[in-house]
Protein backbone atom coordinates (compact mmCIF):
# COMPACT_ATOMS: atom_id res chain seq x y z
CA UNK A 1 0.00 0.00 0.00
CA UNK A 2 1.38 3.41 -0.95
CA UNK A 3 1.63 6.35 1.43
CA UNK A 4 -1.16 8.12 -0.47
CA UNK A 5 -3.53 5.16 -0.11
CA UNK A 6 -2.82 4.96 3.62
CA UNK A 7 -3.46 8.70 3.98
CA UNK A 8 -6.82 8.39 2.24
CA UNK A 9 -7.77 5.28 4.24
CA UNK A 10 -7.02 6.70 7.66
CA UNK A 11 -7.53 10.45 7.30
CA UNK A 12 -8.72 11.97 4.03
CA UNK A 13 -11.74 9.68 3.64
CA UNK A 14 -13.16 11.04 6.90
CA UNK A 15 -13.66 14.57 5.59
CA UNK A 16 -13.41 14.18 1.81
CA UNK A 17 -17.10 14.44 0.91
CA UNK A 18 -17.68 17.41 3.19
CA UNK A 19 -14.67 19.33 1.88
CA UNK A 20 -15.51 18.49 -1.74
CA UNK A 21 -19.03 19.87 -1.27
CA UNK A 22 -18.14 23.08 -3.09
CA UNK A 23 -20.04 24.48 -6.06
CA UNK A 24 -16.81 24.92 -8.04
CA UNK A 25 -15.96 21.23 -7.60
CA UNK A 26 -19.51 20.16 -8.47
CA UNK A 27 -19.37 22.34 -11.56
CA UNK A 28 -16.11 20.71 -12.62
CA UNK A 29 -17.64 17.27 -12.25
CA UNK A 30 -20.74 18.29 -14.22
CA UNK A 31 -18.64 19.76 -16.99
CA UNK A 32 -16.35 16.78 -17.39
CA UNK A 33 -19.34 14.40 -17.60
CA UNK A 34 -20.94 16.68 -20.19
CA UNK A 35 -17.69 17.06 -22.15
CA UNK A 36 -17.34 13.37 -22.98
CA UNK A 37 -20.85 13.00 -24.45
CA UNK A 38 -21.63 9.63 -22.89
CA UNK A 39 -23.93 7.45 -24.98
CA UNK A 40 -26.60 5.32 -23.37
CA UNK A 41 -25.51 1.75 -22.75
CA UNK A 42 -21.75 2.28 -23.01
CA UNK A 43 -18.93 1.19 -20.67
CA UNK A 44 -17.00 3.68 -18.54
CA UNK A 45 -13.63 3.21 -16.87
CA UNK A 46 -13.21 5.47 -13.85
CA UNK A 47 -9.66 5.43 -12.51
CA UNK A 48 -9.49 6.97 -9.05
CA UNK A 49 -13.22 6.89 -8.30
CA UNK A 50 -12.81 8.04 -4.70
CA UNK A 51 -16.12 8.04 -2.83
CA UNK A 52 -18.11 7.84 -6.06
CA UNK A 53 -19.13 11.48 -6.37
CA UNK A 54 -19.12 11.30 -10.18
CA UNK A 55 -21.16 8.14 -10.41
CA UNK A 56 -24.72 9.45 -9.98
CA UNK A 57 -24.13 11.75 -12.96
CA UNK A 58 -22.47 8.98 -14.96
CA UNK A 59 -25.31 6.54 -14.29
CA UNK A 60 -27.87 9.11 -15.40
CA UNK A 61 -25.99 9.67 -18.65
CA UNK A 62 -25.56 5.92 -19.25
CA UNK A 63 -29.26 5.17 -19.21
CA UNK A 64 -30.55 1.74 -18.19
CA UNK A 65 -27.84 -0.55 -19.53
CA UNK A 66 -24.44 1.14 -19.27
CA UNK A 67 -21.76 0.03 -16.81
CA UNK A 68 -18.99 1.66 -14.78
CA UNK A 69 -15.76 -0.08 -13.78
CA UNK A 70 -14.38 1.96 -10.88
CA UNK A 71 -10.89 1.62 -9.43
CA UNK A 72 -9.32 3.13 -6.34
CA UNK A 73 -6.30 2.38 -4.15
CA UNK A 74 -8.06 3.35 -0.92
CA UNK A 75 -10.25 0.67 0.65
CA UNK A 76 -12.07 3.25 2.74
CA UNK A 77 -12.86 5.51 -0.21
CA UNK A 78 -14.19 2.47 -2.11
CA UNK A 79 -16.32 1.47 0.88
CA UNK A 80 -18.00 4.86 0.80
CA UNK A 81 -18.47 4.65 -2.96
CA UNK A 82 -20.17 1.26 -2.57
CA UNK A 83 -22.45 2.63 0.16
CA UNK A 84 -23.40 5.54 -2.09
CA UNK A 85 -24.18 3.15 -4.95
CA UNK A 86 -26.35 0.97 -2.69
CA UNK A 87 -28.20 3.93 -1.21
CA UNK A 88 -28.90 5.46 -4.64
CA UNK A 89 -29.83 2.17 -6.26
CA UNK A 90 -27.17 1.60 -8.92
CA UNK A 91 -24.84 -0.86 -7.15
CA UNK A 92 -25.55 -3.49 -9.82
CA UNK A 93 -24.24 -1.11 -12.49
CA UNK A 94 -20.77 -0.53 -10.98
CA UNK A 95 -17.90 -2.98 -10.61
CA UNK A 96 -15.58 -1.74 -7.87
CA UNK A 97 -11.92 -2.80 -8.00
CA UNK A 98 -9.43 -2.13 -5.23
CA UNK A 99 -5.86 -1.61 -6.35
CA UNK A 100 -3.00 0.63 -7.40
CA UNK A 101 -3.55 2.29 -10.79
CA UNK A 102 0.08 1.58 -11.65
CA UNK A 103 -1.00 -2.08 -11.94
CA UNK A 104 -4.08 -1.24 -13.99
CA UNK A 105 -3.49 -3.91 -16.65
CA UNK A 106 -3.41 -6.76 -14.16
CA UNK A 107 -6.28 -5.32 -12.10
CA UNK A 108 -8.59 -5.26 -15.12
CA UNK A 109 -7.44 -8.67 -16.34
CA UNK A 110 -8.03 -10.27 -12.94
CA UNK A 111 -11.51 -8.70 -12.85
CA UNK A 112 -12.36 -10.20 -16.23
CA UNK A 113 -12.47 -6.82 -17.98
CA UNK A 114 -10.75 -7.70 -21.23
CA UNK A 115 -12.64 -5.38 -23.59
CA UNK A 116 -11.69 -1.77 -24.08
CA UNK A 117 -13.90 1.03 -22.79
CA UNK A 118 -16.00 3.66 -24.52
CA UNK A 119 -15.19 6.38 -21.98
CA UNK A 120 -12.33 7.08 -19.60
CA UNK A 121 -12.60 9.30 -16.53
CA UNK A 122 -9.66 10.61 -14.50
CA UNK A 123 -10.98 12.96 -11.84
CA UNK A 124 -8.71 14.43 -9.16
CA UNK A 125 -6.38 11.44 -9.46
CA UNK A 126 -3.38 12.35 -11.64
CA UNK A 127 -2.22 14.95 -9.13
CA UNK A 128 -2.22 12.24 -6.44
CA UNK A 129 -0.79 9.04 -7.92
CA UNK A 130 2.95 8.37 -8.15
CA UNK A 131 4.27 8.18 -11.73
CA UNK A 132 1.19 9.97 -13.02
CA UNK A 133 2.25 10.05 -16.67
CA UNK A 134 2.55 6.26 -16.68
CA UNK A 135 -0.86 5.92 -15.02
CA UNK A 136 -2.38 8.08 -17.76
CA UNK A 137 -0.73 5.97 -20.47
CA UNK A 138 -2.00 2.73 -18.91
CA UNK A 139 -5.54 4.05 -18.58
CA UNK A 140 -5.60 5.54 -22.08
CA UNK A 141 -4.50 2.21 -23.55
CA UNK A 142 -7.78 0.71 -22.30
CA UNK A 143 -9.86 3.28 -24.19
CA UNK A 144 -11.30 2.33 -27.57
CA UNK A 145 -10.31 4.18 -30.73
CA UNK A 146 -12.95 6.87 -31.02
CA UNK A 147 -13.61 6.72 -27.29
CA UNK A 148 -13.77 9.84 -25.15
CA UNK A 149 -11.44 10.77 -22.29
CA UNK A 150 -12.28 13.33 -19.62
CA UNK A 151 -9.87 14.72 -17.03
CA UNK A 152 -10.81 17.06 -14.19
CA UNK A 153 -8.11 18.11 -11.74
CA UNK A 154 -6.53 20.98 -9.87
CA UNK A 155 -3.73 23.02 -11.40
CA UNK A 156 -1.84 26.14 -10.50
CA UNK A 157 1.83 26.96 -10.86
CA UNK A 158 2.45 29.37 -7.98
CA UNK A 159 3.16 28.12 -4.48
CA UNK A 160 0.72 29.33 -1.86
CA UNK A 161 -0.89 28.36 1.42
CA UNK A 162 -3.70 26.73 -0.54
CA UNK A 163 -1.21 24.66 -2.51
CA UNK A 164 0.46 23.54 0.72
CA UNK A 165 -2.90 22.58 2.26
CA UNK A 166 -3.96 20.59 -0.81
CA UNK A 167 -0.65 18.75 -0.84
CA UNK A 168 -0.86 18.05 2.89
CA UNK A 169 -4.51 17.01 3.12
CA UNK A 170 -4.88 15.23 -0.22
CA UNK A 171 -1.29 14.29 -1.18
CA UNK A 172 -2.02 16.22 -4.39
CA UNK A 173 0.65 18.06 -6.37
CA UNK A 174 -1.31 20.76 -8.17
CA UNK A 175 1.76 21.90 -10.07
CA UNK A 176 1.61 18.83 -12.30
CA UNK A 177 0.35 19.73 -15.81
CA UNK A 178 -1.88 16.67 -15.94
CA UNK A 179 -3.80 17.92 -18.98
CA UNK A 180 -0.72 17.84 -21.23
CA UNK A 181 -0.58 14.13 -22.17
CA UNK A 182 -4.15 14.23 -23.49
CA UNK A 183 -3.49 17.49 -25.29
CA UNK A 184 -0.67 15.88 -27.23
CA UNK A 185 -2.54 12.84 -28.53
CA UNK A 186 -6.31 13.40 -28.62
CA UNK A 187 -8.52 14.70 -31.38
CA UNK A 188 -11.11 17.37 -30.53
CA UNK A 189 -9.03 18.38 -27.51
CA UNK A 190 -10.62 21.05 -25.33
CA UNK A 191 -9.75 22.55 -21.97
CA UNK A 192 -11.70 24.83 -19.65
CA UNK A 193 -10.32 26.61 -16.61
CA UNK A 194 -12.44 26.95 -13.47
CA UNK A 195 -12.88 29.74 -12.69
CA UNK A 196 -11.66 31.33 -15.96
CA UNK A 197 -9.50 33.81 -14.04
CA UNK A 198 -7.30 32.75 -11.13
CA UNK A 199 -8.32 29.17 -11.84
CA UNK A 200 -7.98 26.32 -9.36
CA UNK A 201 -9.30 23.50 -11.59
CA UNK A 202 -9.45 22.47 -15.22
CA UNK A 203 -11.64 20.20 -17.30
CA UNK A 204 -9.99 18.62 -20.35
CA UNK A 205 -11.49 16.24 -22.89
CA UNK A 206 -10.65 14.61 -26.20
CA UNK A 207 -11.25 11.68 -28.53
CA UNK A 208 -8.78 8.83 -28.97
CA UNK A 209 -7.41 8.83 -32.50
Amino acid sequence: MSYNARLYDFLTSRYYDKQMDLELVHEGRRRVVSAVNIDSGTRVLEVGCGTGLNQPMLIKALGKTGQIVAIDASIEMLRKARLRAEELGYADRVKFIHGDARQLDSLLKDAGEDEKFDTLFLTLILTVVPNWRRVFELAYAHLKIGGRCGIMDSYWTKSSLTHWLVRTLYAADSKRPTFMPLQGIAADYQIELLPPKNSFFFVASGTKR
